[in-house]
């Protein structure tokens, strides 16, 4: 093992512990992924194999049909009304704690889709597409307005699902916000020790730092109206320890990466991960 991809090992194993794994969308993931090897598995046979009778033919491209159009409508549902389509999130806490005899539950995390899922999808739906055509085509050959109309739903599912992710991947490609980038990530080397200027704002809705004109979102911490209720501010205290830890780790990250000239695609991911961890933590 090279001595950059031992660094940045060190690196994917400290931000593995924030990684969660989404085990319904991984079944539904590998179930699709499984639907789609059949389906292409059946269409092969449909066009490659001799050996089939015309019964035996037309059962199989009516599966492949019914198969496709499963793949196509899952495509289309789930990126019309599922924001969170990926089976890993990243969960920086975790925490509840009890007030006045209600437990209160904190849990900040963070959905994300990386590129290459996004192709995947894509690749799959837009073959699922073409093996549609192709067998209503082949299975309706004597029914054209039957064929027009599996074709023409076909695109009708497709175009839009098609658009919804082709916005995703806009918001996957596209640059780091800008003041994130501007203000604190092109000049991390002036803030290492940014958490020790964090101070609570206002009954701890945010905190904010006095360093810089930076402060947190609102609702990841718990409010304290009494302004001086030790139990929650040690909780509050806690989190933030949570994200000074992250910030250390990534400062590190940021100074190996920068002085070694590290621009792997390991590296762009370890990055955008830890991008995402303090876009989703600061105002901006």
């Amino acid at each position: 093992m090279s001595k950059t991809k031992k660094s940045l090992k060190e690196y994917k194993n400290f931000l593995s512990q924030y990684r969660k794994i989404n085990w319904f969308n991984l079944f539904f993931f590998i179930f699709d992924l499984i639907i789609f090897i059949l389906v292409f598995a059946g269409f092969l046979t449909t066009i490659c194999l001799n050996e089939l009778s015309q019964k035996e033919e037309k059962i199989v491209s009516y599966i492949v049909l019914g198969l496709s159009f499963y793949i196509l409508i899952k495509f289309t549902v789930t990126n019309f009304f599922y924001s969170n389509i990926y089976f890993l999130k990243l969960n920086i806490y975790k925490k509840s704690i009890e007030i006045d005899s209600i437990e209160i539950e904190k849990n900040e995390k963070i959905d994300f889709v990386p590129f290459w899922f996004l192709v995947i999808l894509i690749t799959i739906n837009i073959i699922s597409t073409i093996i549609i055509n192709f067998q209503a085509d082949t299975v309706f050959e004597n029914q054209p307005v039957i064929s027009a109309c599996i074709s023409t739903m076909a695109s009708v599912l497709l175009i839009p699902s098609f658009s919804a992710i082709l916005n995703k991947i806009t918001e996957v490609k596209k640059p780091v916000v800008n003041n994130y980038t501007n203000l604190l990530k092109q000049q991390f080397v002036s803030f290492k020790d940014l958490f020790k200027s964090c101070k609570p704002g206002e009954n701890f809705e945010f905190v904010y730092f006095s360093d810089l004109t930076l402060q947190s979102k609102r609702g990841i911490f718990i409010i304290d109206s009494t302004k001086k209720n030790k139990k929650i501010n040690d909780f509050n205290h806690e989190i933030i320890e949570i994200y000074c830890k992250i910030w250390a780790k990534y400062y590190d990250f940021l100074m190996l990466t920068k002085n070694q000239n590290i621009k792997s695609r390991s590296a762009y991911s370890l990055e955008r991960e830890f991008d995402k961890i303090f876009i989703n933590f600061l105002e901006w």
